[in-house]
C-alpha cells in the first residue's frame, strides 16, 4: 500500500515538472531534462543558458522530482514569468504556494 502512493505522488509530481516546462516552452524557453555530466572533481547543476539565439533550461534528471519542481519555480520567478489561470490549474496546491513564496521574495 506504501509503495502505491508512493508511486502516485511520484506520477504526480512528474506531472507537475510537464506542466511547469510547458509554461517556459509557450514562453520560448526550452526546457531539457538531462542526466547532467560530473566527473570527478566537479558536478554539473541544473542551470540555463542561451545556444545559437535561443534560451534554454537544463533540469538534471537525476534530481528528485520534487527538486526539479523547486528548480523550475525558481526559474519562472528569475525570468518574471507571469502565470495566467489556465497554466496554474494544473499546478498543485504545494507548487503554488512554492511559486507565491518565491515570487514574494
Amino acid at each position: 500500500m506504501q509503495k502505491r502512493g508512493k508511486s502516485l505522488k511520484l506520477k504526480r509530481e512528474e506531472q507537475q515538472v510537464k506542466s511547469l516546462a510547458q509554461v517556459f516552452e509557450r514562453r520560448g524557453v526550452c526546457v531539457r531534462r538531462e542526466k547532467l555530466s560530473r566527473g570527478h572533481s566537479y558536478r554539473v547543476r541544473s542551470g540555463d543558458c542561451e545556444l545559437e539565439g535561443e534560451k534554454h533550461v537544463f533540469l538534471d534528471r537525476r534530481l528528485p522530482t520534487d527538486q526539479q519542481i523547486a528548480v523550475l519555480v525558481d526559474y519562472l520567478c528569475d525570468f518574471n514569468f507571469d502565470l495566467n489561470t489556465k497554466e496554474l490549474e494544473p499546478l498543485s496546491t504545494g507548487t503554488r504556494s512554492l511559486l507565491s513564496a518565491r515570487s514574494a521574495i
